[in-house]
């Protein structure tokens, strides 16, 4: 019922800038306004469905002819990316493959009109078999089964079933014996009721719909991985997916965009449009991120080549380098058969001298060398492992790259023969963070360095070649040669004999993201095993670098979340302030004044951000609340009190289903509740209320005391303290009154708050409470308001009352017809010639004008061409009003204005 209403509302609401608007519009040339259709059944029958809800649009939107344009699955794609069309009206899973891809922006979602008094926003999909079947009782039975779906490409027909499947761990092109598709619903339902599949999926609603109509009985079927989902009303074996929305292309202008979809939203759902669709109308555009999330699960639609990295993109990304790479390639190959050659003959040579020369000494001594050879070599292999392994340990225990990356070059060059180590990053094609160890080494000037420039110094380090060629690059120093590489300083490393640059890589295959670079002592300078023992902790070392970029690329998205978390927070907040301009503000005050007693308090910074998001929603249920309460600026009456107080509820109801707003929902929840249990929707008492709705209790009244209202003046602060006071212990919970005496005795609270209207929109809501149904001025009831609020007399300073005279001769002598004619153009005179002034008309006879400044105005002098020729005269009596003095009327023969004081003299 409520949320009805609040559509209604919200809709209405929405509405008004177009009514507004009409005038104009209906002056200039129809616009055409083009709504493509994905016309999945024929484009004569989808054009029958919603042909209505195009003539709805044009009948809401003067100056506007809204046309369908039927389209298949490629076309709908050009018109999108070409902008051929305004809006697109598609499948829930067709939509976000055009949001994904061409930016469409969904502002409706279509409800459901499934069985009679049934309506959804969302749908899923259910997976049945035959009731008789004892040996399915679960999907894990389907092993080996036939198995049958709507059709390849159905969302609820096969595709949402597809991730359920997926989640349980089965593929089903291997889990089924045979996997069929029914073209239509009702075909995959008959196929299993008559046992030629043995168990099937269709969309939500289809059983159901097919028993109302008598085709079949619901227990002839068992519902598998079957789901329980609060306020759906169908068999469900999925997760919940929104339904059809309409979406704005990207070039479709705001203005346009926002007045259809307000029309939208106030489609009846008895409205002809409705019935043709089969729709019950549109609500708000729901969240359509579950279906991104299933067509991502299953790597289609505009996932299908998600993650994947082909040869064509290497190809087209990195042709240059292959180039160079394969350049090189040949150029080492043709260089390696040429010493490959040489090698041969010299081996031949060799053997031919060593035959001739060779003795046992000979022999002896050079075992002897090659035994201590080895010997050493595997020593120096044994310290390698043992300073890699501490390296490998670092990558298991570090938490971020700035730790992890200067230690591991630390305890690389503490091996004996490493005389210094350094890891460059590589980001946008420069290497522009270096980390390493503290040695009087000196890279070629500072960071950025660009390996990819051959006229730069870096590029034709080892450290620079690594990076542009992705390989492993070792650069050795002869004997009597300058250093090993041109980028250190020769004059602090002419005892380095040999460098390594190594890349570092996700895996064998991708980009580098980087080198490591480490510099030898060793006079035989690297081994092979060494090199290779090298590219394996490299190769570790780049995987943990992907591994915490990726890291920090989810960390923002986390960041993104709650940004928009928080703007969401804001946009519900703009929406209670525009519904009434006088609470505009109010929730912010509420929220500053919830700050302030929860600093007092001692709260954590994280709950004084959650205290305040609810303050800023603590009344959003007021927009379930009907206008004529909401926006009465008297009094309430009983009735009215008791429709205001669903609003805890309301906003409750409103907020709890999404699950980032759950806590806040408690909290709105229970923001009326008193401490001594009399308080509303649930009677709580005590601590018994969460503390964070106690405190707002405490800051919401501390408002209203201290707020003007038309019918009530605003409260000092000390006096509201003091009312906090005297109430803490009943109304109140009494610590955080307590709080509140310190920390809001010093809050300065803004005069100029009232409830007068301060523009046209206002006065037509005062108007519509205080309007004199005759004269259309306002009438005694609000006079006798203005004249008792101390705020109105500080801007209005003289007030003229007048009387009537032989009213009712007239009214005798040509009817009460006449008479009220008369009263009208009166008023009507009397607005043209006091424009500024404030206009009343009070008991029938007396007509009252308030001015800002004083008017000289007597009834002799006062002519009015409508009491010409009526015997009809007007007596004119003048008041001085004063500020800070209460005035009241007095009613006997004539109506007069007298202040309290000279009431009680």
């Amino acid at each position: 019922m409520i949320s009805g209403i609040y559509r209604v509302l919200l809709a209405l609401l929405l509405l008004l800038p177009v009514f507004l608007a009409a005038g104009d519009a209906r002056s200039q040339a129809a616009r055409d306004v083009r709504i493509g259709l994905l016309a999945k059944r024929g484009s004569e029958i989808d054009v029958q469905l919603w042909t209505a809800t195009a003539d709805y649009l044009t009948a809401r939107l003067p100056g506007h002819r809204f046309h369908l344009v039927p389209l298949d699955f490629t076309e709908i794609h050009d018109a999108a990316r070409e902008a051929k069309i305004d809006f697109v009206l598609a499948n829930s899973a067709f939509y976000v493959e055009l949001e994904k891809l061409y930016g469409v922006n969904r502002i409706a979602t279509l409800i459901n009109r499934n069985l009679p008094g049934q309506q959804t926003t969302t749908f899923g999909g259910v997976v049945f078999a035959r009731a008789d079947r004892h040996d399915i009782k679960g999907i894990k039975d389907l092993r080996n089964r036939r198995f049958m779906a709507v059709e390849p490409r159905s969302f609820g027909g096969w595709l949402v079933c597809w991730r359920e499947l997926k989640r349980l761990g089965i593929d089903p092109l291997r889990f089924f014996a045979s996997l069929e598709y029914g073209n239509t619903h009702d075909a995959v339902v008959q196929a299993v009721q008559s046992g030629t599949v043995d168990a099937g999926t269709v969309r939500t609603d289809t059983l159901e719909r097919m028993a109302e109509a008598g085709s079949i009985q619901l227990d002839e079927f068992r519902i598998l991985n079957e789901r329980q989902v609060a306020g759906f009303p169908f068999k469900l074996s999925t997760a919940l997916y929104p339904e059809w929305p309409m979406a704005a292309i990207r070039t479709t202008p705001a203005e346009l965009t926002r007045r259809v979809a307000s029309a939208l939203l106030a489609m009846d759902s008895d409205d002809p449009a409705a019935r043709a669709s089969n729709s019950a109308g549109w609500a708000a555009p729901l969240n359509y991120q579950p279906v991104h999330d299933c067509l991502l699960d299953l790597r289609i639609g505009p996932y299908a080549d998600f993650g994947q990295f082909t040869l064509n993109d290497v190809l087209r990304r990195y042709w240059r380098q292959l180039a160079v790479m394969l350049l090189l390639v040949t150029v080492v190959l043709l260089t390696s058969l040429y010493i490959l050659r040489l090698n041969r003959r010299l081996r031949q040579k060799n053997r031919e001298v060593d035959e001739l020369n060779a003795t046992l000494e000979d022999k002896v001594v050079e075992r002897t060398s090659r035994v201590n050879t080895l010997l050493d070599q595997e020593l120096y292999l044994r310290e390698i492992m043992e300073t890699i392994a501490e390296v490998n340990g670092l990558l298991i225990s570090a938490t971020d790259l700035e730790t992890l990356l200067p230690a591991a070059c630390q305890a690389m060059s503490e091996h004996s023969h490493y005389g210094y180590c350094w890891i460059g990053l590589l980001h946008d094609g420069l290497v522009d963070t270096v980390f390493s160890t503290d040695a009087p080494l000196r890279l070629p000037g500072e960071p950025p360095f660009n390996p990819f420039d051959p006229t730069g110094l870096f590029a034709a380090s080892a450290e620079g070649r690594c990076i542009t060629t992705n390989r492993t690059v070792v650069m050795v120093r002869e004997e009597g040669e300058g250093d090993a590489t041109p980028g250190p300083d020769p004059a602090t490393t002419g005892r380095f004999r040999a460098v390594v640059a190594l890349p570092l890589r996700a895996d064998r295959h991708s980009a580098p993201l980087g080198a490591l670079c480490v510099y030898t002592m060793r006079r035989e300078g690297f081994e092979p095993e060494e090199i290779a023992m090298l590219e394996e902790l490299a190769g570790n070392i780049g995987f943990a670098v992907n591994s915490f970029r990726q890291k920090e690329q989810v960390a923002g998205l986390e960041r993104a979340r709650i940004e928009n978390y928080q703007q969401t927070i804001r946009s519900f907040a703009d929406m209670i302030d525009q519904r009434d301009t006088y609470t505009a503000g109010h929730t912010l005050r509420v929220a500053r004044y919830s700050r302030l007693l929860a600093l007092q308090m001692g709260l954590a910074e994280e709950q004084i951000d959650l205290l305040q998001q609810a303050a800023i929603l603590h009344d959003i249920g007021k927009i379930a609340t009907p206008d004529s309460v909401l926006l009465k600026p008297g009094k309430l009456s009983a009735l009215d009190y008791d429709l205001i107080k669903n609003h805890a509820s309301a906003g409750h109801v409103m907020l709890a289903g999404i699950p980032m707003y759950r806590e806040l929902a408690e909290i709105i929840r229970h923001h009326h509740e008193r401490h001594d249990g009399m308080g509303y929707p649930d009677h709580l008492g005590g601590k018994d209320i969460p503390l964070l709705a106690r405190i707002i209790v405490v800051a919401d009244s501390f408002d209203a005391m201290t707020t003007n209202r038309i019918y009530k003046p605003r409260k000092t602060v000390d006096e509201a303290l003091r009312e906090l006071n005297t109430l803490g212990g009943s109304q109140f919970d009494p610590d955080v009154v307590a709080a509140g005496l310190i920390a809001l005795r010093n809050v300065e609270i803004p005069e100029s708050i009232n409830q007068l209207p301060r523009n046209q929109m206002e006065q037509r809501r005062f108007l519509y409470f205080f309007s004199d149904k005759l004269t259309g001025l306002y009438n005694e009831d609000y006079l006798q308001i203005m004249l008792r609020n101390n705020q109105v007399l500080r801007e209005f300073h003289c007030l003229h009352s007048l009387h009537v005279n032989n009213l009712e001769q007239y009214n005798l002598r040509l009817g009460w017809e006449q008479g009220n004619l008369l009263m009208q153009k009166i008023a009507t005179e009397l607005q043209a010639l006091f424009p500024g002034a404030l206009l009343f008309r009070a008991y029938g006879r007396d007509f009252v004008i308030i001015t800002a400044r004083h008017v000289h105005l007597a009834a002799d002098s006062l002519h009015l061409a409508s009491l010409d020729g009526t015997e009809v005269t007007l007596e004119a009596n003048h008041t001085d009003l004063l500020e800070d003095t209460t005035y009241a009327i007095d009613k006997l023969e004539h109506l007069e204005i007298t202040s309290e004081a000279d009431k009680r003299r």
